[in-house]
């Protein structure tokens, strides 16, 4: 059937270019600290999700907008040396490209400065209906609820995604929960898979034990829910009344920039291919837990063989059929 064979997937949302810093411990105000490392590198939740959902087999395509400037250009060249399709990628031409400062410390735990640029004027000139028709998935960056025009964009997309059958995968934030908690619960009984860590749970659901916030948010509609939680891996629901916690693989963790993104794309793109939830969240786990082995976002996302070579045959041969 076409939604089975169908390998599209389109991600909305922030396409940025990091500049990782690598800090012995956080910063105090007004100090003046030297960088162990430094790392620049395209990044983004967009983008990251389209790349991560690309090393799994998917045809990515990422709706988002830059400006007509260096870092513009150098996003632009990253999505294609990554293989994501970018026709539907704005230049804007009076506002810079978004730009994240991430500050990473030895436990390879990392913290954001962002300035979201361009992202936030992306509107839907580029967008056609057959793209999100011939989407498997549409994964959608909640820092693109948080303001106009982007905001009407993205909700428009995801209108369009209903109306042509397509699952809908929202990846949480912090700031979106912050100022568009109202929009989010909303949104709930629209979302196929909704995805966040456990800070961002704890404050979208104040006070609630996580298997209350499963409850909860499975009683408002949702199908699939999966709660990302570090070295603890993972905690995972659908409506169905299966409940799953998986624990990721043991391994060296240098920057989790970029994990929960590479974790969201590929625990949709399993059960999209028939995979359980503890398969699902077996891939999703390795995969960010991959990436938090090396520095920055996009360039972290574990090849395709490298994922391949950590999973088991029957996940491989679901993924990768007769060889793909």
């Amino acid at each position: 059937m076409e939604a089975e064979t169908r390998r599209v997937v389109t991600t909305l949302g922030d396409i940025n270019v990091d500049l990782g810093f690598l800090l012995p411990h956080f910063p105090r105000e007004g100090d003046d600290n030297p960088a162990m490392a430094v790392h620049w590198g395209g990044g983004g939740a967009g983008l990251n999700m389209a790349v991560a959902a690309g090393r799994l087999g998917a045809i990515p395509y990422v709706i988002g907008r830059v400006g007509n400037d260096l870092a513009g250009s150098f996003a632009l060249q990253i999505a294609r040396m990554h293989g994501v399709q970018v026709s539907a990628v704005q230049v804007d031409p009076g506002t810079t490209t978004g730009l994240c400062g991430v500050i990473v410390t030895p436990g390879g735990q990392r913290s954001f400065l962002s300035f979201r640029g361009a992202n936030v004027f992306c509107d839907t000139s580029t967008i056609t209906p057959s793209l999100i028709r011939s989407s498997r998935l549409l994964l959608v960056g909640a820092h693109a609820l948080l303001d106009d025009p982007q905001r009407s964009t993205a909700l428009q997309v995801m209108e369009m995604a209903i109306e042509q059958g397509c699952p809908i995968v929202l990846d949480l934030c912090l700031p979106a929960i912050r100022v568009a908690r109202r929009l989010i619960v909303r949104l709930l009984p629209q979302l196929w898979l909704l995805t966040m860590n456990e800070d961002e749970l704890r404050v979208l659901l104040p006070g609630q034990s996580i298997a209350q916030a499963i409850d909860s948010l499975i009683g408002a509609g949702v199908h699939h829910v999966a709660i990302k939680r570090g070295a603890q891996g993972c905690s995972v629901a659908n409506n169905e009344g299966r409940r799953l916690d998986v624990l990721p693989p043991a391994v060296p963790v240098v920057d989790t920039t970029a994990c929960g993104d590479a974790f969201s794309a590929a625990y949709a793109w399993g059960l999209t291919h028939g995979l359980d939830l503890s398969q699902s969240a077996t891939l999703a786990n390795l995969v960010a837990a991959l990436t938090a082995t090396r520095h920055g976002a996009v360039e972290a996302i574990p090849a395709t063989d490298e994922i391949r070579n950590r999973l088991s045959d029957t996940i491989v041969n679901r993924l990768w059929p007769s060889g793909s």
